[in-house]
């Protein structure tokens, strides 16, 4: 083919102009910046925050925002049995004197599907705010938490249930004669409900009996029936 020497002179202009640019393109592609220090920290935050999050307990930051998360840690040994149902010294199972209002749902969950009611017991005509606990397995309340009207926390428990034993094994199960053979007590006195009861300093308790013929006021322990049924345990 023939070229003119105009049309020649075009030909290598295109060819010059071509060569021109993909040698641009090269040295473009070739030329990569390092990474900034701005670039090294985030990498070195997003490395972090991956490995928190598959570490249990840990903060693991979610990307973009100022929120934490955290994964919960390994479940805790579950208490023993006696421990669920241990009465006397300032608690009853789970529940302890001194706990405060708002603690006693959750642990309340511990024992299952239990019932909770808010009562005011009108104890001597004063305002006495509690909350009265049933668990499923007892026909009648299992135990009343009565509160501190000014701070809401727990200062007694009236615990009604068999369930709950001493760690010498008595409950409401037992009888006065069980218990006068178990602990050392002196007297029988008057409670607030009239009922008598007698005080265990051992368990930091009163036990409340069921009255019968037998009660009087200044009554003598040698003349309560050994047969007279408790009626609850008061932890104080």
């Amino acid at each position: 083919m023939k070229y003119t020497a105009a049309a020649l002179i075009a030909l290598l202009s295109v060819l010059a102009l071509s060569c021109g640019s993909d040698s641009s393109d090269t040295s473009q592609e070739s030329e990569v910046e390092p990474p900034s220090e701005l670039d090294a920290d985030l990498a070195d935050n997003e490395i972090d925050s991956v490995s928190a999050a598959d570490e249990p307990g840990k903060l693991a930051s979610l990307p973009g925002t100022d929120k934490y998360t955290a994964d919960p840690l390994p479940a805790e040994p579950a208490a023993n049995d006696e421990d669920f149902f241990l009465l006397g010294n300032g608690r009853a199972g789970l529940f302890e004197v001194g706990m405060h209002h708002d603690a006693i749902e959750e642990i309340a969950q511990a024992y299952g599907d239990v019932e909770l009611e808010e009562v005011d017991l009108m104890l001597e005509g004063m305002h006495a705010p509690a909350v009265k606990i049933t668990f499923p397995q007892d026909s009648s309340e299992t135990m009343v938490l009565e509160l501190d009207i000014e701070n809401a926390t727990v200062y007694r428990i009236n615990v009604f249930s068999d369930r709950f034993v001493t760690n010498k094994g008595i409950g409401t199960a037992s009888t006065f004669g069980d218990l006068k053979d178990t602990y050392q007590f002196e007297g029988v006195f008057w409670g607030e409900t009239g009922n008598p009861l007698v005080i265990i300093e051992e368990l930091s308790a009163s036990v409340i009996l069921v009255p019968g013929e037998w009660w009087n006021i200044g009554v003598l322990e040698e003349n309560i029936p050994p047969d007279t049924k408790i009626s609850s345990f008061l932890i104080l």
